[in-house]
């Protein structure tokens, strides 16, 4: 097999990225919860009564799998999509700065032992699909245009994230949330109920209360 391609789903690498985040932004939030928002259930009559007097920020992050060839030891690559791009732009554009994920690991167990993991600011002037390839070590080496885009320290993405981030209560949340995945998509309407279907659609982390 000559072609990387990947060993894992995006939900699996959603499982391992989302803690390791999580530790990150509770450096500076009190809370963080991460969320996978349905119109029904998040964005529900409940949630809405049991939050109505909250105000929160909101990070996003696509979770990107690590793709291998077999007779590829040293190298992982990784496809970041045009749909991420364009989700990541409309998002910032609404104060929801949106990042990509990928766990740097060639198995199973290598994700087992929370690996190291690339944090990538989606700012590409381009929106075409784009393949890069990272070879593992200390530093990584990688495509320069890709680097440019890497948090290299935790505090960068904490930074990103203080910058960029708007205040949200939930129903703008839940309206910021439908608008990423329309636009992203290029729909031209809306159904609540689809709204899990189909495409690219970040985990969403919501923070609040700034540690002291």
């Amino acid at each position: 097999m000559k072609k990387a391609t990947s060993f894992i789903s995006e939900h699996t690498a959603e499982f391992v990225l989302v803690p390791i985040l999580k530790n990150i932004l509770q450096k500076e939030f009190n809370f963080v919860t991460p969320i996978f928002p349905w119109m029904t259930r998040e964005g529900g009559n409940l949630s809405k009564s049991l939050h109505q007097n909250d105000k929160f920020k909101i990070l996003g992050l696509y979770p990107r799998r690590p793709k291998i060839a077999l007779l590829d030891k040293e190298n992982i690559h990784l496809k970041i999509n045009e749909q991420i791009i364009l989700g990541a732009r409309i998002g910032l554009t609404l104060g929801i700065p949106i990042i990509a994920g990928c766990p740097l690991a060639k198995d199973f167990w290598e994700l087992s032992k929370t690996p190291n993991c690339l944090w990538i600011r989606l700012s590409f002037k381009s929106n075409k699909n784009k393949d890069f390839q990272i070879k593992k070590g200390k530093p990584l080496h990688m495509d320069k245009n890709l680097s440019k885009m890497v948090f290299q320290k935790e505090n960068e993405i904490l930074k990103y994230v203080i910058e960029n981030a708007n205040l949200f209560d939930v129903v703008g949340a839940m309206e910021a949330f439908r608008k990423i995945n329309m636009d992203s998509m290029n729909l031209n309407n809306y159904q609540s109920f689809a709204f899990g279907v189909g495409g690219y659609k970040p985990v969403y982390f919501l923070l609040n209360g700034v540690c002291i």
